[in-house]
């Protein structure tokens, strides 16, 4: 039943990207449909094996995060509203003259349906949390269960996008089946961990001196070969932010790795200092050395003319963060609400006169100026808190698979983090609903009950 459920959950991804990245409304309702039935039949009618509990800190932070969410489609006093979101209220007397009577109670958010539309998906994303964190806690769908889903469309997408960069004879681009280089670069920097360390976690099972099997010595080349047609995609998507932030993954992940190589739980073996630091300046310089030499003449072009991208200039980008400041400081505390700030930024709006601006291509201000500080925060204190804990888990890991796949989360979750400072990768569907998956699968190590540490 359980590998049931983790095969209808990586349908309903496949359907997301495939149908360009879900970003059509009609595409994603069928999505929040199927994985609000794979929950409902989890959850309530499988009666799936006890879960186990969530650290409080993140489960706090977490709750804080949808409450702030939800809190915005409730009608509250004008004012109440007024002390905690004065520009809501005084958008909502701008508009006295046209609607008639004032309202003596009003929503925290200025767009209701917009709010209503990103709340059920926010939903959709948590519930995906829950089942990819009880999923992976299961013994009998092993460790690395969950991960094939995201291989497989990881590993199409890049196909597809090498074949299309293929098709203009070297000077087009891969974007596989989304609109947009950058998020489809998100996409397979999110995998691309995950098939890299797969492949070491294969070879290091029970790894005995001169002896090398080769059954896992082939399944560790496939594994190799796809993150190398990942990587290979991800040039080939000529996305500067896509490759830097596949390298830092490459760079956290294995650094990481060949750190706790031969750490152990019950002894930690006693090491010079440049023997401590060495693993990292290796990776270091093996990923400094790929900056150089892995770009395409294409990519470097792009990198030599930093002030241009495809929709809007650098210079356009860093103007919408600076008008971006007087909108968050007009909503403080609960922003203008979710998917609000197309709507809400005309009003501070001084750059592209002749452009609409529908995000701010920054997730860390988008999420602050539609959720607010209280649900920014939260939102925040949950992901550091997952990234904290699955380090944890991954020095004390009590195997080779756990250690890994705790890595290759960490690595992942850096590569998107990074993304995000000049991007909204958050708000492409497909994109969020892989973020939720890894997100669940690290969330193992949110466990209440933690196991007795040998010091």
């Amino acid at each position: 039943m359980k590998v049931f459920t983790v095969v209808a959950l990586g349908s309903v991804l496949a359907y997301a990207a495939f149908q360009q990245a879900g970003v059509d409304v009609r595409d994603w309702h069928w999505c929040l449909l199927a994985v609000g039935l794979i929950g409902v039949f989890y959850f309530l009618v499988a009666r799936a094996d006890r879960h186990p509990k969530m650290d409080l800190f993140a489960c706090v932070s977490l709750s804080v995060f949808v409450i702030c969410a939800a809190l915005q489609l409730i009608p509250l006093p004008v004012g109440l509203v007024k002390l905690v979101s004065p520009g809501r209220v005084e958008l909502l007397n701008a508009l006295h003259p046209v609607s008639g009577e004032l309202s003596r109670m009003v929503p925290l958010t200025i767009v209701p349906y917009e709010t209503a539309g990103y709340l059920l998906t926010l939903g959709a994303y948590v519930l995906v949390f829950l089942l990819a964190r009880s999923l992976s806690s299961s013994v009998d769908t092993g460790n690395w269960t969950m991960i094939w889903p995201l291989l497989v469309v990881g590993a199409a997408e890049a196909a597809l996008g090498c074949y299309q960069a293929s098709l203009a004879g070297g000077d087009g681009f891969a974007t596989g089946t989304y609109a947009n280089r950058d998020h489809y670069a998100g996409l397979l920097e999110l995998v691309l961990p995950f098939a890299a360390l797969y492949a070491v976690a294969i070879l290091r099972r029970g790894q005995k001196p001169h002896e090398a099997p080769v059954g896992p010595a082939l399944k560790a080349s496939l594994m190799f070969a796809v993150a190398a047609l990942i990587l290979v995609a991800i040039l080939f998507s000529l996305s500067r932010m896509g490759f830097l932030a596949a390298l830092a993954s490459l760079f956290v992940g294995g650094s990481i790795a060949l750190g706790l190589r031969g750490w152990r739980v019950d002894y930690q073996v006693a090491l010079p200092w440049w023997r401590r630091h060495l693993p990292t300046a290796v990776v270091a310089l093996t990923v400094a050395l790929g900056f150089v030499f892995l770009p395409t003449d294409a990519l470097i072009a792009r990198f030599s003319d930093l002030a241009k991208t495809d929709q809007i200039s650098a210079d356009t980008r860093a103007q919408i963060w600076h008008d971006s400041i007087g909108l968050i400081r007009d909503y403080p505390a609960f922003g203008v609400g979710l998917g609000g700030f197309e709507s809400a930024f005309l009003r501070y709006k001084t750059v592209a006169p002749m452009f609409t601006v529908d995000y701010a291509h920054n997730d860390y201000l988008q999420v602050l100026a539609e959720l607010g500080i209280f649900g920014f925060l939260a939102g925040l204190c949950f992901v550091f808190r997952v990234i904290q804990k699955t380090l944890r888990g991954a020095v004390y890991a009590t195997s080779i698979d756990a250690r890994y796949i705790s890595i290759a989360c960490v690595a992942s979750l850096t590569a998107i983090l990074l993304h995000s400072l000049v991007d909204f990768n958050l708000y492409v569907p497909a994109n969020g609903l892989v973020i939720a998956w890894i997100v669940g699968i690290a969330g193992v190590n949110l466990n209440r009950e933690q196991r007795a540490r040998v010091p």
